[in-house]
Order: C-alpha cells, then structure tokens, then sequence
C-alpha cells in the first residue's frame, strides 16, 4: 500500500495536489507527511523515518520550483483543507532569528543552524567522514569561515533592511577567489563590502554595514548560525584545488552519507519531531 502511495506523490502535478489525492484514501491519512525544501534534505532525513509509516517530499510546486516558502504553504493549506492529515515540515533556519517579529508557523520546525549543510558539517560523525577522505580538511574549513561570515552578515542585513540584492546572481564567493595562486584576492572584504553597497546604488555605505554588524553583535554569532551553507562548501571545494574531486556535489554525498543517527537525535530538531509525531499519534522516526 504504501508503495502506491509513493507512485502517486511522484505525480508531476506538484507535491501538494499529490498529497491532498493521497489523503482522499484510508492509508493517506494514517501517513506521516513529511515536506522538506529539496532533494538534499529528503537524502537527509528519509534515513531516520519510518518506510512503512511515513513519506518525506520536496516541496515542488506545480510550476517544479522548491524552497522554504513552498513547505510553509503546502502544510499550511493542506492541514487546512483536511484537519486529519499529519503533516509538518522541515526547512532551514535562515536567518529568522535576526527578524524580529517573527515566529515559525504550527508544524514547521528548522534545522539547529543556519541550514541544512551548516547543521551537517557541525556534527562529529560527519566531521570524522570527512577528515577520513581529506586529512587537511579542519584546517582548510576554517580558512573559509572569514569570508562566508562576511557574507552571512550581508545577507542578514540584505533581509532586515529589505535590500533586495540577488546574491546568487550578483554576489557569490567565488568571485573574490583567485584561481591562479589559489586563494581569496587581496583586500576582499573590503572589495566584498564595496561591489555590495554598489549594488544597493549607494542606500547604505561602508561605515552602514559595519556599523550594523557590530549593533547586532554578530562578531559574536557562532559560524554555523552565520555562515551559508552553499557557500561554505564552494569555498572549501576551491580551496581543496582538485574540484573533480572535492566538488561540491561529492563533498554533500559524503556529508549526508555519514551524518548518524546519534548525532540526529540531538538536535533541538529531532526532539521537535518527537514531540510532534506524540501529538499527532502516529510513528514517523525510526527508534
């Protein structure tokens, strides 16, 4: 049965009209439903779900586009239109903790750091993977920390003021690497800061974003609530140089390979997930 479940989630009519035809049969609604942003974290979490009692999707829309917005809906609308459903979602902490104002919805829970791959890359079995395969990885880790934080900073401030930059059009890390000599270019933070009010067309200045970051305190943040996980890892692919090997791709396999169950049972997230599945009376992890 629940195998036929999963044949008609796959539907290309998008995750929640899938969902919302599942839920029309008896086994839909004993399901746990589990909506996450994307692939990666079905990789990710699907290894600690229960096969039999649980299904975890992207949050693909009809149009075949995914994110955090898109798990916030579909389980917004659909415990709306059927009350019986068991259905949360997953989806990366961002940077809410720096909105104020804001709060998470019913039944959405977020990763214990900044995202998907910072919560991964924190914990001790991924860690030890991935030193197994890369015996300089510590180090070259937390050379990549400096810049990725300057992002996370500009990325905090983007949101809060309601810049609007486009980072990953207009302002990716790469940019401030210097593929000849391997390594970032001279002066990048400040050249970082500056191509970053040029794209703003001057409604902040220098002397605005490090004033901002030193307000909010942020020197202070720990490096995977600050850091992006994207760009933490295409930092550490460049710096690696073999990036036929070292891609990012191959880096994120590893990572979700080895993230353990031990480790995934002490996140503030996984205990989200308990105390969720307590209250909805159905089995969604594994014991």
């Amino acid at each position: 049965m629940l195998k036929s479940l999963q044949d008609t989630v796959q539907e290309p009519s998008g995750t929640k009209s899938a969902i919302r035809q599942a839920l029309m049969s008896p086994a839909g609604l004993r399901t746990a439903w589990i909506v996450v942003e994307a692939e990666e974290d079905v990789a990710v979490y699907e290894k600690f779900m229960l096969r039999d009692s649980t299904v975890v999707k992207t949050s693909e829309d009809s149009s075949g586009r995914k994110g955090y917005a898109n798990v916030e809906i579909i389980v917004d609308e659909i415990k709306k239109e059927e009350p019986k459903a068991h259905i949360m979602g997953i989806r990366d902490a961002d940077y809410l903790r720096y909105e104020e104002g804001h709060t998470v919805p019913v039944n959405i829970f977020l990763t214990d750091r900044r995202d998907l791959e910072m919560m991964l890359l924190e914990a001790g079995s991924v860690k030890r993977a991935l030193e197994a395969r890369i015996p300089e990885f510590e180090d070259v880790l937390d050379s990549c920390f400096p810049i990725c934080r300057l992002f996370g900073y500009l990325r905090i401030y983007n949101e809060i003021s309601n810049l609007n930059v486009r980072f990953h059009d207009l302002l990716k890390t790469n940019l401030f690497w210097d593929y000849k000599n391997h390594a970032l270019i001279e002066d990048w933070e400040k050249h970082c800061i500056d191509m970053f009010v040029s794209l703003v067309e001057n409604r902040c200045t220098y002397d605005d974003v490090n004033a901002f970051i030193k307000t909010k305190r942020l020197y202070q943040e720990n490096s995977y609530d600050i850091c992006r996980g994207h760009d933490v890892l295409r930092l550490l692919s460049l710096s690696l140089i073999h990036e036929h090997i070292y891609s990012v791709k191959n880096i994120m396999t590893i990572m979700i390979a080895s993230y353990s169950s031990g480790d995934f049972k002490t996140t503030q997230l996984y205990a989200s997930i308990q105390a969720w599945q307590v209250k909805e009376g159905v089995e969604a992890l594994v014991a």
